[in-house]
């Protein structure tokens, strides 16, 4: 089962962060006295978000992130009066964000559903990496040559940039690049899913707001975009930002300043806005649901990215690397494919484009058992009837297999429940790496 795990020094405020977050649904919360406890918790349990405390002994909190930024979860701290320049650096260097103390509970839930909501949208998105850049951008695709020959360019420059493609195919990957390639590649890169803030929250989140600015507001909290000063801000399913603050979001990119939620000073901020959509963004300046005037801010250059249905001789790479990178990530053997399973990949649809492939290439290299990869076993997981069905919390049982896979989620229970829920010697147990128990139990709903 997927865990918070809270880290602070004080028992009484792990008691009521525990006791806040039971109370909205959050009941596998397991708790940890300092870093150095953490850490030995992370690794033992399936965590899916940390919140903790700065100054601990042993480890601090920022010790504890350093130890784990490259781990898949969001990393939360708790900040005092004193520490909040600490705390914002923090957020620059990429912990997620900051609740401060003494901590108002709805802030402390809504950042909380804002994380786990933000970690779900990524998962299984393509991490930028020397090596999936060179795949992306190896290809005949007019499309992607297009974007190939403009992107140094448009990097070099800070002009704003308007990404546009369907869900799963880079775009948040390209944004990535483009900041990466550019002269301000060291300085903040802020990322926002403007989807997965509630509309009544996302002013303060954008611009931050100052302290009694409303109720919960303990002190003075910069913005996205002030965190973002001298970098770049990626504003992620920007289709979705309610019609209002479209209006703020174009005087922000006019005028440069911002003006926090509560406040009457105006900050001057430096920053480079990516913005991406998988929206039809025509349609919707045609239907007034986005401003024209915003769209001709933000569209100073445009990359549409094309859906991997229209990049077919592409395919087959983004699989190998897929079958690579998680064989060697969960300690298995790459997959062979026949030649029928290659052309079912090549042939499938793609609905969720690069995203879709790389969580069936994990699929089948986790739940396979056979060496090679048939047609038949490829249909398991894309056919056109495929979804999941039957499937309850991440359990995907198919016609004929569900015994195999009933089997296998016994020898998981008897294995966690042999070592007391250790989930290093239950994989030792097992004769599976780590990483593949705790995919499996993810799958299984263990």
């Amino acid at each position: 089962m997927s865990a918070i795990l809270v880290v602070d020094d004080e028992p009484n405020i792990r008691k009521v962060l525990k006791g806040l977050l039971n109370k909205n649904g959050y009941t596998g919360v397991i708790e940890a006295e300092d870093g150095k406890q953490a850490l030995e918790m992370a690794d033992e349990n399936n965590v899916e978000l940390v919140i903790s405390d700065i100054n601990m002994p042993n480890m601090n909190g920022l010790e504890l992130f350093e130890k784990v930024k490259d781990r898949d979860f969001p990393f939360i701290i708790l900040t005092a009066y004193g520490t909040v320049e600490t705390a914002v650096n923090a957020v620059k260097n990429g912990v997620y964000d900051f609740i401060s103390k003494p901590f108002d509970e709805a802030e402390l839930i809504n950042t909380v559903k804002k994380a786990l909501s933000e970690k779900k949208e990524r998962e299984n998105e393509p991490v930028f990496t020397d090596e999936i850049f060179e795949i992306y951008f190896d290809s005949k695709n007019p499309g992607v040559q297009r974007i190939k020959d403009s992107l140094s360019k448009a990097a070099k420059t800070k002009a704003n940039i308007l990404i546009t493609g369907e869900t799963g195919t880079g775009k948040g990957l390209l944004a990535c690049v483009v900041h990466s390639s550019g002269p301000g590649k060291t300085a903040p890169f802020i990322k926002v899913n403007c989807s997965a803030i509630p509309e009544n929250l996302i002013e303060s989140e954008l611009f931050g707001y100052k302290k009694g600015a409303f109720t919960g507001a303990a002190m003075d909290k910069p913005g996205k975009f002030e965190l973002a000063d001298k970098g770049t801000i990626f504003l992620d399913e920007i289709g979705e930002l309610p019609y209002e603050l479209q209006a703020k979001l174009l005087s922000v990119i006019q005028e440069k300043e911002i003006t926090r939620l509560g406040d009457i000073k105006t900050v001057k901020v430096d920053v480079r806005i990516i913005a991406a959509t998988n929206m039809e963004i025509k349609k919707a300046l045609e239907e007034k649901n986005f401003r024209e005037d915003l769209y001709y801010r933000l569209n100073v250059v445009e990359f549409e990215l094309p859906a991997l249905r229209d990049r077919a001789g592409d395919i087959i790479k983004f699989a190998e690397y897929f079958n690579k990178k998680y064989a060697d990530e969960y300690g298995l053997k790459p997959k062979k494919f026949d030649e029928n399973a290659l052309e079912l990949l090549k042939r499938h649809q793609w609905k969720g484009n690069i995203r879709e492939l790389e969580n069936v290439m994990q699929k089948i290299l986790v739940m396979e058992d056979e060496c090679i990869i048939t047609r038949a076993a490829v249909e398991k997981y894309v056919s056109p009837g495929y979804s999941g069905a039957g499937k309850k919390k991440g359990v995907f049982f198919e016609e004929g297999w569900d015994e195999r896979a009933k089997k296998e989620v016994q020898l998981i229970k008897d294995a966690l429940e042999k070592t007391r829920n250790n989930k290093t010697k239950a994989a030792k147990e097992l004769g599976i790496s780590r990483r593949t128990l705790l995919y499996r139990i993810k799958e299984y709903g263990i």
